[in-house]
């Protein structure tokens, strides 16, 4: 069941309950006041009929010059004034002993075993009244019974009244508000359910929006619309798809990546395997191979055999990266300019290129391997990039706050758009000078993700013939 059904379907059974449990209620509540009122005026009509039994007997007495009257003649008198009610209206005379003594002439009632039982449990010595509604062949008759004495006798009088109207209009009425009820409750219905569906409008709009979300559109955005709460609502999913959006787009950007590089490192892979395994299958097959043949064949291998470690090195590298957990204690940044510059001594002077080194005494947090690495693979694509005679600059100071580290070549260079790509995996500006010194792409893209363990970015300043600078910007929180 929906939730809007189950509102309407509540909310109506509430409103239903509610408005009968009241109606009967005051219906009850105005009959009670009625049978009051009835009872009232029945005692009224019991007491005259009483007072008329006394007076009688009083007035008989008094003609008759007797002193007291004889039960025949009380017995006399109390017949005569029964059969003398107005209309015939019910009443009776008991003795003492509950023996009658008149009857007005209604027999259906005095023969209700209801009413025989009502008149054998009134207590004769009690002075007070005793009131009863009797439903006799569809009338209703209310009784009042009392004690009264009468020359010195007591006597139990007994006077009955209609009241059956009493009872009908309570039907009548009963009948008319299960009517009235019947058709609030159809316009109470149609008036609840009407306002439910306007009330839970924004609902049905905000899971149209949420199933369009759901569905892949992350670019829609739910209109503010409605109470505050739908509002509010309305502006927290929009916050979700904000973010759902941003996820799904890195996540793609991501997948991307990962599919250009898995691309890339098999290209870059099969280069050196297919060289390998063709010069080891010619020393293989070729039965005459000349001292010559085979060192070229050999250098060859060895080479490939270098770039293929290389790129395998690097590449654990840049994955492991990934879930790395800086190490950092303050370094010195000239002592560990120093020290990168004397693990590149070997390949600066193979390839005939010097390298001037000035600093300002800076500390800074960091995990000194990984900065060398970082260092390292900058001045690296330095040197390959410079000829031979050209001198590599390294210079490190403060600037608006941050330490900036700046390595300078003097080489081939490379256009603005080289610029913009040089940090992707892979990505190599001059492949075929790369692959004879035994680049695989991997170097910067290595030292952007060590830059961003140390809270620094990397930037590059190229002309294309005539050099390039890479800056190294660490945060000036990272200074000690």
């Amino acid at each position: 069941m929906k939730l809007w059904q189950r509102i309407f379907l509540s909310s109506l059974c509430l409103i239903i309950v509610a408005v009968n449990v009241i109606s009967i209620v005051l219906l009850n509540n105005s009959h009670k006041l009625i049978i009051e009122r009835e009872q009232s005026h029945a005692i009224k009509e019991y007491e005259y009929f009483a007072a008329s039994f006394a007076n009688s007997a009083v007035y008989e007495r008094l003609r008759s010059e007797k002193i007291i009257l004889s039960e025949a003649e009380i017995n006399q008198i109390g017949s005569s004034i029964v059969s003398s009610r107005p209309n015939g209206q019910p009443a009776a005379v008991y003795t003492y002993d509950k023996e009658v003594i008149a009857l007005s002439n209604l027999p259906e009632l005095f023969s209700l075993t209801e009413f025989n039982r009502f008149i054998a449990g009134i207590n004769m010595t009690a002075d007070s009244y005793s009131i009863r509604v009797f439903n006799c062949a569809g009338v209703r008759y209310m009784a009042v019974c009392s004690t009264l004495r009468v020359e010195d006798k007591v006597y139990l009088l007994m006077t009955a009244s209609d009241v059956s109207e009493i009872y009908t209009l309570r039907d009548r009425q009963t009948d008319f508000i299960r009517k009235v009820g019947i058709i609030s409750a159809a316009v109470i219905s149609l008036i609840l359910l009407v306002t439910v569906i306007l009330l839970l409008r924004p609902l049905s709009r905000l899971n149209t929006y949420t199933k369009a979300i759901a569905g892949g559109n992350y670019k829609i955005r739910i209109r503010k619309k409605g109470s505050r709460e739908f509002r509010e609502l309305a502006d927290n999913m929009n916050i979700m798809a904000d973010s759902i959006q941003s996820n799904a787009a890195r996540l793609e950007k991501i997948a991307e990546d990962r599919q250009t590089f898995i691309a890339n490192l098999a290209h870059e892979m099969k280069t050196p395997l297919t060289s390998i395994l063709g010069f080891a299958d010619l020393l293989r097959i070729k039965k005459n191979v000349s001292d010559r043949e085979r060192v070229e064949y050999a250098g060859t291998i060895v080479e490939e055999t270098k770039r293929l470690r290389s790129l395998s090195g690097k590449l654990m590298e840049l994955i492991a990266l990934g879930g790395t957990e800086t190490e950092k204690k303050p370094v010195s940044i000239p002592e560990m300019i120093k020290d990168t510059e004397s693990a590149l001594t070997p390949i600066l002077q193979k390839n005939s290129v010097s390298l001037s080194a000035w600093s300002e005494d800076i500390m800074i947090s960091a995990d000194e391997e990984l900065f060398k690495s970082l260092l390292y693979n900058i001045i690296e694509n330095a040197v390959k990039a410079s000829a031979i005679g050209q001198e590599i600059n390294i210079r490190a100071g403060m600037s608006d706050g941050n330490v900036v580290i700046a390595v300078t070549d003097h080489g081939i260079g490379m256009s603005p758009e080289d610029a913009k790509k040089v940090f992707e995996p892979f990505y190599m500006v001059d492949k075929s000078r790369s692959r004879k010194a035994g680049g695989a792409g991997l170097g910067l893209a290595l030292c952007v993700k060590i830059a961003e363990l140390h809270n620094a970015i990397l930037t590059i300043d190229s002309k294309l013939g005539e050099g390039t600078t890479v800056y190294i910007i660490i945060s000036g929180e990272e200074r000690l």
